[in-house]
């Protein structure tokens, strides 16, 4: 149906498309600022069944204005694609569009997740674990990279509340350091969370409601949760042992295992390591910037409750190259590792968790920075402590063991 744009307000004007049936999507409203500019306001709606469950999409909105065709909207993936409604603006709408007849045109484009093992999802309530695949760029979603697409998918809230999101890294030979100074061979793939445990996460892990515990989904509710390496995470102080379940505490860890029946943990610090760096030899892993404007694309660093930066929901800053987000700044992050342990095979094995000679750690590795951390976000920040935000790791067995 077609719409003339007249005045203040524009009649209704929908076309739906959608790669589920049950989802669709309608344009509500369209309306022109007062007094007469170029800036239109488009209201949309998207009904039916959670389209970013299940598929990556785009809203698209064109509209023909004497003849010739606009793109009024185009949302980048998983942006404004959520059931609701949605108001978006189009700014410099050419001269006479007042006039002219208004063939405003919403359209949703979706595809479907790749299967693979590129990612291992936990569903924290069902406690299934699936798999998906890296997506491969697609023209619909005008040259986004795969991995971007990927990202699109798994920042969203369902990933910081009832699923957990881990990202694969394969076994290989990486070089980390500023300037790719230390090589690392790794023997086994391993996953790593793609955020730290959230609030939300946290009361599902122990498998609770987090609305009955204060807990709404909202941006307290998806900031990384701080927890003790020996009561909520681990159960143990020592690195070398499994994680336990200790008298009147349900180490979050054990929880996620017995439900699994997987042998979840907190990575080393060179699984953290690897991790961060993602492939790049650069001092930070968005390159050698060090610029604070830079840095806080990337980290939420420079501590200031003044300019909204203490402390921030997962998610809230750019990832790493391996979709990783968080892996530096907001909160220090827990790794297995005693800070005074000593190190098998001269580090060569990063999957073994440093031990003291004798007795109870004296605290536990901490790498990433917290929101204190300034522009000092190098990924080789470490310190100590027994409470931190935690990041769940998986080493997978070889074939052979």
């Amino acid at each position: 149906m077609n719409s003339t744009c007249l005045g203040f307000a524009a009649a209704l004007a929908l076309f739906t498309s959608a790669a589920d049936a049950a989802t669709t999507i309608t344009i509500d409203n369209v309306r022109q600022r007062w007094p007469w500019n170029n800036n239109v306001d488009i209201s949309y709606t998207i009904a039916g069944d959670d389209p970013t469950v299940d598929n990556v999409c785009r809203v698209v909105i064109t509209t023909i204005v004497d003849g010739t065709t606009y793109t009024a909207y185009d949302g980048a993936p998983n942006v404004n694609v959520l059931p609701g409604t949605y108001t978006v603006t189009w700014s410099g709408a050419p001269a006479g569009v007042k006039q002219s007849d208004c063939k405003m045109t919403a359209r949703l484009y979706t595809i479907e997740v790749p299967a693979g093992d590129d990612y291992m999802i936990v569903d924290l309530v069902g406690n299934a674990v699936t798999y998906e695949g890296l997506f491969a760029a697609n023209d619909t979603f005008g040259g986004v990279s795969g991995q971007g697409l990927s990202n699109a998918r798994y920042n969203q809230n369902r990933y910081k509340d009832t699923h957990l999101a881990l990202r694969k890294v394969p076994k290989g030979t990486y070089k980390t350091g500023d300037g790719g100074t230390t090589t690392w061979t790794t023997a086994k793939d391993y996953y790593i969370a793609v955020f730290p445990v959230t609030n939300r996460q946290y009361w599902r892990f122990v498998n609770m409601d987090p609305d009955e515990h204060n807990t709404p989904l909202n941006s307290a509710g998806l900031r990384s949760r701080q927890l003790p390496y020996v009561n909520d995470v681990r159960g143990t102080a020592d690195p070398s042992a499994a994680p336990q379940k200790i008298s009147g505490q349900y180490p979050i860890i054990a929880w996620l295992n017995e439900k699994t029946g997987m042998a979840f943990d907190i990575p080393t610090r060179y699984m953290h390591e690897i991790a961060t760096r993602a492939g790049t030899t650069t001092k930070y892993y968005w390159g050698t910037d060090g610029n604070l404007n830079t840095c806080k694309r990337y980290a939420v660093c420079e501590y200031s409750r003044y300019n909204n930066n203490y402390v921030q929901p997962v998610g809230s800053r750019l990832p790493n190259n391996w979709g990783l987000y968080d892996m530096v700044g907001n909160h220090w992050q827990l790794c297995i590792d005693a800070k005074d342990g000593i190190y098998p095979d001269g580090n060569d094995d990063i999957f073994v968790p440093a031990v003291p000679a004798s007795g109870t750690p004296a605290g536990y590795v901490v790498r990433g920075n917290d929101v204190a951390g300034r522009t000092d976000v190098g990924s080789a920040k470490e310190s100590a402590t027994s409470t931190a935000a935690v990041r769940v790791a998986y080493i997978v067995p070889n074939t052979e063991e």
